[in-house]
């Protein structure tokens, strides 16, 4: 399991996580609710009991007559409505004092009762009887929406920590990619310079000229390298420039030294496709991706380069007969260290997109892949407005 299959399955645990903590609070407090709601149910029987007595008084004495008028009193939370068989209204408590007048205000408040809770059937004697309705208190209510409020803050601070982790990490790989690549650029520079002075002084000394011009093309390799590293490590300038003189030079050094097992096309223009670029780089990124190319391929295949222009962007696809890309690994290709091959560090592609997307503002992707028939890389680059 690499590096990203770990990232992912510890944010589906964090989630479920946060799904559980939410699910087991929701479940509590439902648990909570339902209690609260049967003492609330018991309060209103109590209160129906005392209505039922006051209308039916017996000669037990003013000191129960005073306990069920206390307990009348009592209920300021819970709103109540009593209604007679017909279903008027007779009395209510705990409702919007300023709208007691409003008919349509009592006659909806009671359908709110009867939606939320049973009625309570008082019996007042001679077989006549009255029904009292309420709803759950406001601290009921409260209470029930509480924990859809607590997942819904699990969520968004989940939400927030990660945001602010992909930031903080993508910070840090910015610092990590420019260290790396001056440093890289730096202690290259030596090296070349040293290699340099040794081609001089084999020309001078009259050495095999053939193995004198191996050695002048690999210095000003390492010299091309050492540029790029450069340049990574800071902002670099745009030129227009010709990009199908840049994807010529760039394709033909790399199928040159793979053998010719490999059938190399190509789809261009014919009239020069100007775009604001870093030559160095964009020569670059057609290495980068003709070289994971050929590899894809294993041996023989066919490896083709198109170019299109548009009306907003110039179109650069790289297309190849290769292994395939999974459609669940066209986004992790692009992450720095993942790689298929036994060796190799995976920044190829990494720094592909970093050159294409953060220093060119343009985009680039998987457009298709099917194992054995094609794989796709496709570039848009802004187009030149010349009007």
């Amino acid at each position: 399991m690499n590096i990203y299959e770990k990232k992912q399955r510890w944010k589906f645990i964090l989630l479920f996580a946060a799904v559980m903590i939410g699910t087991g609070s929701l479940y509590y407090t439902n648990r909570l609710v339902k209690t609260i709601a049967a003492d609330e149910r018991k309060r209103i029987e109590l209160w129906a009991e005392a209505t039922e007595f006051l209308a039916n008084p017996d000669p037990l004495g003013n000191d129960v007559l005073q306990f069920f008028l206390t307990v009348l009193e009592n209920n300021t939370q819970i709103p109540v409505i009593l209604s007679d068989a017909d279903g008027n209204v007779m009395a209510s408590r705990n409702l919007d004092s300023t709208r007691l007048n409003q008919e349509a205000y009592l006659l909806e408040s009671l359908e709110k009762m009867k939606d939320e809770n049973d009625s309570i059937v008082i019996d007042i004697g001679n077989n006549n009887f009255q029904y009292l309705y309420y709803r759950n208190s406001n601290l009921l209510r409260k209470l029930a929406a509480f924990p859809y409020f607590q997942l819904g803050v699990i969520i968004l601070f989940i939400l927030v920590s990660y945001i602010a982790f992909s930031i903080s990490r993508k910070a840090e790989q910015n610092k990590v990619w420019t260290g790396l690549t001056k440093e890289t650029a730096h202690q290259l520079g030596t090296p070349i310079s040293s290699l340099s002075g040794w081609v001089e002084i084999l020309k001078q000394t009259g050495a095999d000229p053939s193995t004198v011009k191996e050695l002048e093309k690999d210095s000003q390799r390492l010299v091309k390298i050492a540029d790029r590293f450069s340049k990574i490590g800071s902002k670099p300038a745009l030129k227009e420039t010709d990009i199908i003189r840049i994807i010529k030079t760039s394709s033909s050094y790399i199928t040159s030294r793979r053998g010719k097992s490999y059938r190399f096309h190509t789809d261009l223009p014919a009239t020069p496709v100007i775009v604001p670029v870093n030559e160095t780089l964009l020569d670059w990124v057609i290495e980068n991706l003709c070289k994971n190319a050929l590899d894809a391929m294993e041996g023989v295949g066919d490896l083709t380069i198109r170019c299109e222009v548009g009306e907003k962007n110039v179109v650069i696809d790289v297309e190849d007969t290769g292994r395939g890309v999974p459609k669940s690994r066209f986004n992790t290709i692009f992450k720095p260290g993942y790689t298929t091959k036994k060796r190799g560090w995976g920044l190829g592609l990494s720094l592909t997109k970093r050159i294409i997307e953060s220093y060119h503002n343009g985009k680039i992707f998987v457009l298709t892949s099917e194992p054995g028939i094609k794989t796709v890389f496709r570039i848009l680059l802004p187009a030149v407005n010349r009007k």
